[in-house]
């Protein structure tokens, strides 16, 4: 019977926490929105987080068509938007929403990837961390997945 009591006990303790945290994020998302002019960027290192960041970058630029946002890409994506048709037209609506994309030649070289196999639109730069450092100091925000 205690250990029912003390099960019962904690359980409404974690769902009175989680209630909190949930309003707590909903105060955020609605008492602080994004500037209109805000620089954004992400380093994304697989498909799916690739995938992750284009929704977030278009919702973003959708509300706030002055901000900027990158991404920068490394690893084994660097050599899935080279190959891959599907991930290439998403890129495509991606770009024409305002979202840059930036691949690391290093990753590049490593895996045996050239310029001429990506989109016209994606530049490169020889080191995607020194580059990071670049746009944080020209005062971008940055999140590293």
């Amino acid at each position: 019977m205690k250990k029912i009591a003390f099960i019962a006990a904690l359980a409404v303790t974690f769902t009175m926490q989680a209630k909190e945290r949930k309003s707590e994020i909903s105060q955020i998302e609605h008492s602080q929105p994004l500037k209109k002019k805000g620089k954004y960027a992400i380093m994304v290192q697989t498909k799916m987080m690739l995938m992750s960041s284009i929704m977030t970058g278009q919702e973003i630029l959708k509300n706030n068509p002055k901000a900027t946002f990158e991404i920068v890409m490394i690893a084994g994506v660097v050599k899935d938007i080279a190959e891959e048709q599907d991930l290439k037209e998403i890129m495509i609506k991606a770009n024409e929403a305002g979202i840059r994309f930036v691949s690391c030649e290093f990753a590049m070289n490593k895996l045996g990837v050239s310029k001429n196999q990506y989109l016209d639109f994606v530049q490169t730069t020889p080191n995607a961390f020194i580059y990071l450092f670049e746009l944080q100091e020209k005062g971008f925000h940055q999140i590293i997945l």
